[in-house]
Parts: structure tokens; C-alpha cells; sequence
């Protein structure tokens, strides 16, 4: 990963529309993600939090979408994602483009570090519906150039499935054939080897 990465994420922030606003950058080299990202919520001054990561480029006027999308009622939004990865808005919150209201995070506890790496950003989002109103904005867009990081870990996966049955079932595992085949060779890690040999010789 270049050592710039966040120096880019920080100069596409200071071409927002909107320009009220703080930056916060956390160093994780010695802390998880988890770790990481409730240091960012509790350093925060803002009632309002949106989290993307160093190797995402949030469009011009990502700040002014989240703060149209925040709501007094609503409590969490999680946003489109588009690049080397794409979201579209299945309630499983991807943590490169959420945002969420700062105190309700806290009251929640933050993102667990039982998930540090994998699916952290769904449980945290799941447990945030317990608070209060969480809903998808497709205007709350991120751009993802690269393919992602993350590796599937088996055991987190389950753990999620154990915890959070219900909506598991209802939003991971796939209710088509198509789906089911899908699902079945990318936990074999084979769509993984694939985006290996796609992205060979370097980032997009």
C-alpha cells in the first residue's frame, strides 16, 4: 500500500462542495480497524461521523450528500460504492463509505474488535438498527478504485451468522441458484484467485 494513500484521500476532502467540517486520520499500524475507527469516533467533535478508507476517493460532494442524508430520525446511512468494488445498499453496511450519528455510535459501543478485518462494518450496522432508523443513500456515493483487501475469515463469518441469524439469512445468503453458486465459489475463495490474475502487475 503506497505511504501516500491518505495524503490523497485528504486533498479529494479539501475539494468538497461542503466546508464545514473536520478530517481526522488514523494511524492503525499498531491498532485493528476496530481499534482504529472508534479512536477517529471519540476524537470527533461533530455530532455526525462518515467514515471512508485511504484507498477510496470520495467524490466533490460526498460531504454535503451525508449531511443531507443525516436526518434527526435516522441514526445510520450507509452509501453506494463503486470501483474495483460495488455496493448498491444490502444492509450490510460497508465501512468505506458510513456514516452515523457520533453519540448513538458510542452508546452502541463502537465497532468490535471480534470482527477486526472481516464484517466488522456489518455487525456494527446491524447493531445500530437497534438504535434507531439506518436506511441506504444511493447519493452518498464513494469511489473504491481498487479491488478490496479484505480476505474472507471463516470464523468471524460464522460467528456473524450465529449472532445475527435472522438478518443473515435475509441478507447474505443468496435466495437463487445463480446466487447460491455464486456464494458457494466465492467462500471457496475461488472469485478471490480470480481478482488475483485480473489485477495482476499492479492497482487499476
Amino acid at each position: 500500500m503506497p505511504t501516500n494513500d491518505h495524503e490523497q484521500v485528504v486533498a479529494t476532502l479539501r475539494n468538497q462542495t461542503m466546508t464545514d467540517f473536520e478530517v481526522i486520520v488514523v494511524d492503525d499500524a499498531t491498532l485493528d480497524i476496530c481499534e482504529a475507527r472508534n479512536a477517529g469516533i471519540e476524537a470527533a467533535v461533530a455530532d455526525t461521523v462518515a467514515l471512508t478508507d485511504d484507498d477510496c476517493r470520495p467524490p466533490h460532494d460526498w460531504i454535503a450528500q451525508v449531511n443531507e442524508a443525516l436526518s434527526d430520525d435516522v441514526v445510520c446511512v450507509e452509501g453506494s460504492v463503486e470501483g474495483g468494488r460495488t455496493y448498491h445498499g444490502e444492509g450490510l453496511y460497508v465501512g468505506c463509505n458510513l456514516a452515523f450519528d457520533r453519540e448513538t455510535a458510542l452508546s452502541a459501543g463502537g465497532f468490535r474488535s471480534e470482527y477486526a478485518g472481516w464484517r466488522d462494518d456489518t455487525e456494527f450496522g446491524w447493531r445500530m438498527e437497534s438504535y434507531g432508523t439506518c436506511r441506504y443513500d444511493p447519493n452518498v456515493a464513494m469511489f473504491h478504485p481498487d479491488r478490496p483487501r479484505a480476505i474472507i475469515d471463516d470464523r468471524k463469518e460464522a460467528r456473524l451468522r450465529r449472532e445475527y441469524p435472522s438478518r443473515y439469512q435475509e441478507r447474505i445468503v443468496p435466495d437463487t441458484t445463480v446466487g447460491r453458486v455464486n456464494d458457494w465459489l466465492w467462500r471457496r475463495g475461488v472469485w478471490n484467485a480470480v481478482d488475483r490474475v485480473r489485477y495482476a502487475g499492479g492497482r487499476r
